[in-house]
């Protein structure tokens, strides 16, 4: 667990990534109200995934095998 100081290390870090972040968005013409609201929309999607599924990185993924004779594209090349 963090704690406090290191918090609020935190705190001021993703502060100054936010305001770098609405900066960027002000800067292409968007209002600095709707680009907080969309700010919080995303936070909430965020929160809801990670709830889901804190580490997707772990989950198997069912990925087609490339082991067939045509899958190695440098072997092709070599026979050429």
């Amino acid at each position: 667990m963090t704690g406090k100081s290191e918090n609020a290390e935190l705190l001021e870090e993703l502060d100054a990534v936010v305001a770098d972040v609405i900066d960027q968005f002000v800067t292409k013409g968007h209002e600095t109200t709707v680009i907080i609201e969309l700010l919080t929309e995303v936070v909430a999607r965020r929160r809801v995934a990670y709830e889901r599924d804190p580490d997707p990185a772990e989950d198997d993924v069912d990925e087609p095998a490339n082991d067939w004779p045509g899958a190695d594209v440098r072997g092709a090349l070599q026979k050429e």
